[in-house]
């Protein structure tokens, strides 16, 4: 029996999991949480994100309301000036009984002991030994810019449309959530102390096992954090996720979830450069999301400040660039992804090795 699953707080990342909640495994959702200084009860989820409207309303949090649920996820939300909330929701599903489990960052951020650097020096190269599997199956990773990208959104469509087609998908998620959909969390030592060197090696063995095992015609990745730094005071991981992940394992195809803006082919053919040379293989797929940074905040400000959109405003735009070879979409817009979706197949089915 399916067990009831609440989410807290509503994030932009949660969206994704309430558009896509038929995609679920073993869970029913049944409430989206929000904070009650929001005043947003009763509104549309699709006032979180800007996307087509889904009629599945956010309610207020409340303890009797919680008394309606099995699972609590709880996620982070820049907004909340700190965990304290958190970690009041938190206690309160633990004292009914509820199962919780955190996003990567909440868990993180409640962790009691620090982590502490390894003593041992970065592992040497051993000749002969140490090498890089082939992984003999289409692979396609998404990438994103940073938060509020629609990422998630991104790695939920292309589950849905492969698995629709008939393929069997293997899919290791960018978020823990993913989880719930019978995705592959990333394995937790990519986000312990260890040298580079041998988060590429290991990694790349993680995905040849997972493939052995389970024989899919696919692999879909979502990349965690974003693939460079926003400035040199506000480093969002610099991009050091992306390069472990896309070393350790080629991509056949790259799609980068980013902000919106008034971009030139320009910008894309420039990004589509920098996947190929740092990442292993170009980027032509982009999903411009409906968030943009705000033009007046500072790049050596240590905050991001973000302007909602709503995903007619996106399309419009879009519209008037000149794309070339690369294939621009919203995600959240129905028409859209699926036309995106369509084109990587396309682009799959263009390498006679892979998807037919």
């Amino acid at each position: 029996m399916p067990k009831n699953l609440a989410l807290f707080p509503m994030t932009r990342d949660m969206c994704a999991v309430a558009r896509y909640a038929s995609l679920l495994r073993g869970f029913t959702l049944s409430h989206l949480f929000i904070p009650a200084y929001t005043r947003m009860e009763g509104s549309d989820v699709s006032q979180l994100d800007g996307g087509d409207c889904l009629s599945l309303k956010l309610v207020y949090y409340s303890k009797d309301r919680l008394s309606g649920c099995d699972v609590l996820f709880v996620d982070y939300d820049e907004n909340l000036a700190d965990l304290s909330l958190c970690r009041e929701v938190i206690a309160d599903a633990k004292e009914m009984g509820k199962e919780v489990v955190c996003s990567h960052v909440v868990e993180h951020m409640l962790r009691e002991t620090a982590l502490t650097w390894p003593i041992d020096p970065p592992k040497e190269e051993q000749p002969g030994t140490d090498c890089l599997y082939p992984i003999q199956i289409p692979v396609v990773t998404v990438l994103s810019q940073g938060e509020r990208t629609d990422q998630f959104a991104v790695e939920l469509v292309l589950n849905k449309y492969f698995t629709e087609e008939g393929y069997n998908v293997s899919q290791i998620s960018s978020l823990k959530v993913g989880g719930m959909f019978g995705f592959h969390n990333m394995p937790g030592f990519l986000y312990e102390p260890m040298d580079v060197y041998q988060k590429i090696l290991e990694f790349n063995r993680y995905v040849k096992k997972l493939i052995e095992k389970e024989q899919p015609h696919l692999l879909v990745m979502g990349v965690p954090g974003g693939m460079m730094k926003y400035s040199d005071k506000l480093l969002k991981g610099m991009g050091v996720l992306p390069f472990i992940i896309c070393n350790a394992v080629r991509s056949d195809l790259h799609v980068l979830s980013m902000y919106y803006s008034e971009y030139s082919r320009t910008y894309f053919d420039e990004m589509s450069m920098y996947g190929s040379y740092r990442l292993g293989s170009p980027i032509q797929f982009f999903n411009v999301a409906n968030s943009c940074l705000d033009a007046n905040a500072s790049s050596e400000t240590l905050k991001i400040d973000y302007v909602d959109l709503e995903s007619n405003f996106v399309l419009n735009s879009l519209q008037r660039i000149e794309a070339g070879e690369n294939h621009i979409f919203n995600v959240l817009n129905h028409e859209s992804s699926k036309n995106a979706c369509v084109a990587i197949k396309e682009a799959l089915i263009g390498n006679v090795r892979y998807v037919s």
